[in-house]
């Protein structure tokens, strides 16, 4: 009788329209423990074992599921994956924009990260609203456009292009990480947020920049289409 096998697919962070890998994970290459029990640690084994030349090493990456980033400790249960899931791939170590960085207002962006993250897990309409901008094309290419050094960086732009990925680093305990490595990214993330609340309630926090980019971008396509969604 044949062993039981399971597949979880696996999609790199950098190439957000690259095919999923399909990783199958034998009983036999998780050694004694359960298919479920299988630690994270342990499975980003097998993703580097797999993906040698794109990922060689298991401690440059991390591992995303269902807008959550993975703990080495933790099991495939605890986080309910199961075969059939995908799992994201994120570097650890992510190469510089090749643009010159622009400048992030870090006071303002923890502000404005705090305030609108808080409405993107809180208010299902405006999360929907979105992740509704960014799945359409002319919206994200206005960002692009917008946003210097978007365009160059993949990891960026991997991040708007999915939602779980967009969901772990529109929060403001990431800033720390983001603003030296991708500033680009913090400012997209902020424009996207503001362009949603011109249709969608956001409690209004106290900030002089939110009403600039409302104005600015409040015409962006794919914002007006999102009222009244849920």
């Amino acid at each position: 009788m044949a062993l039981p096998e399971w597949h979880i697919a696996v999609k790199l962070a950098e190439q957000p329209l690259a095919p999923k890998s399909i990783l199958r994970l034998p009983e036999t290459e998780l050694g004694e423990c359960p298919l479920g029990g299988c630690s994270i640690s342990h499975l980003k084994q097998l993703i580097t074992g797999k993906l040698q030349e794109s990922m060689p090493d298991p401690e440059l990456i991390d591992l995303i599921y269902c807008g959550r980033k993975l703990r080495d400790d933790q099991t495939l249960d605890f986080y309910g994956i199961q075969s059939g899931s995908t799992v994201h791939v994120l570097r650890k170590s992510w190469p510089e924009p090749d643009q010159k960085p622009e400048p992030v207002d870090k006071v303002a962006a923890v502000r404005e990260f705090r305030v609108l993250h808080t409405a993107l897990h809180s208010s299902p309409a405006y999360r929907d609203a979105v992740f509704k901008m960014l799945g359409n094309k002319e919206s994200l290419d206005q960002i692009i456009v917008a946003t210097p050094g978007l365009s160059s960086d993949p990891v960026a732009l991997g991040v708007l292009q999915d939602k779980d990925l967009f969901s772990v680093f529109a929060d403001p305990n990431m800033l720390d990480t983001l603003i030296p490595a991708h500033p680009a990214l913090v400012n997209a993330i902020v424009l996207v947020l503001h362009s949603v609340a011109g249709s969608t309630p956001l409690p209004a926090p106290d900030t002089s920049s939110r009403a600039m980019a409302l104005g600015s971008y409040r015409d962006m396509p794919g914002t007006s289409s999102c009222e009244g969604s849920s």
